[in-house]
């Protein structure tokens, strides 16, 4: 069946068509461009898609590589900006990471990731800066948590930057006991685990180990079965030498189960558990928990040192 010619075709308008029924030269051509065009936006979108994947994957130095070869994107400026950021600066880099932050924040400022992110930048900058610019790096720090706290007061991890600033920075920097009181206050508000093991660690701090207790008591028994209350109770066992047989079984009990996301490595358990069992006296027993954290870790000193006390 031959092609229907153009001039037929019901509402193309006639002065697109030629004597011949064909499209005109220069809209031939604007038809080839056009395919060729759309292909490549389709490629584009895909590419950044991959970007992120890489990203959030860990696989940093072929994010790195694909978010480099995306920083003219004209669509995507503001997110490119962000990640090309974060990579900077989990290299440490926060020569780069500030100023490719702040075209981020400048770009979105509704963006809370990009502000809490700007935010670890300037704290990273404040902690390698002389003693005249370091307080004006802090507040800024200190500024660009707030502003994520406040463009997304649902999100813990935000509150969480905050409140590692306040239980951290001195009262001139803005920091202070009773500010990060508050702001555990609201974490658990929002996230009752994370918050209590915000409380615990906010004692830990102090060394105020009878009121942590009293914080993690409530929760093993709230959450019988929550690995990270069974590493905690031997965490602080550890640490502060009460409870040293519950710490003992604790550790044994979330070393034993299976590992779920987020929670403390085994890596910590095993030498938390190791001092315990030096401290009540089976040397064999600590020997052990230490090598199978040098051969997890070979450079974790802690164990290292450990081992060559009891030699």
């Amino acid at each position: 069946m031959p092609p229907t010619p153009l001039a037929t075709v019901p509402g193309l308008p006639p002065a697109l068509v030629s004597a011949r029924g064909e499209l005109p030269r220069v809209l031939r051509r604007f038809r080839m461009a056009l395919a060729l065009f759309l292909p490549a936006v389709v490629l584009n979108a895909g590419d950044f898609e991959t970007a992120v994947a890489h990203f959030e994957s860990r696989r940093f130095a072929e994010a790195e590589s694909a978010f480099s070869a995306l920083a003219e994107h004209s669509e995507r400026k503001a997110d490119i900006a962000y990640y090309r950021g974060a990579l900077a600066l989990r290299r440490n880099d926060v020569t780069a990471a500030v100023p490719l932050l702040e075209q981020a924040v400048r770009l979105a400022p509704d963006s809370a990731r990009a502000h809490q992110a700007l935010g670890d930048a300037y704290g990273v900058s404040a902690q390698k800066a002389g003693l005249l610019s370091k307080l004006g790096w802090a507040k800024k720090c200190l500024a660009s948590y707030e502003t994520a706290v406040s463009l997304a007061p649902d999100v813990v991890a935000y509150r969480l930057c905050l409140l590692a600033y306040y239980a951290q920075a001195p009262g001139i920097a803005g920091g202070g006991r009773d500010k990060a009181l508050a702001t555990v206050r609201e974490i658990q508000r929002l996230d009752p685990i994370q918050g209590g093991l915000s409380l615990i660690n906010l004692h830990v701090s102090d060394k105020a180990w009878p009121e942590a207790f009293a914080v993690l008591e409530p929760l093993l028994a709230a959450y019988p079965d929550h690995g990270e209350f069974h590493y905690q109770f031997g965490r602080l066992a550890s640490l502060s030498g009460l409870h040293r047989d519950r710490g003992i079984v604790f550790l044994r009990r979330f070393l034993a189960a299976s590992p779920t996301p987020g929670e403390t490595s085994r890596v910590q358990a095993h030498f938390r558990l190791g001092t315990l069992l030096e401290w009540e006296g089976d040397l064999a027993g600590a020997k052990e928990e230490y090598r199978q954290v040098i051969e997890a870790d070979p450079n974790h000193r802690p164990a290292r040192t450990a081992l060559d006390r009891m030699k």
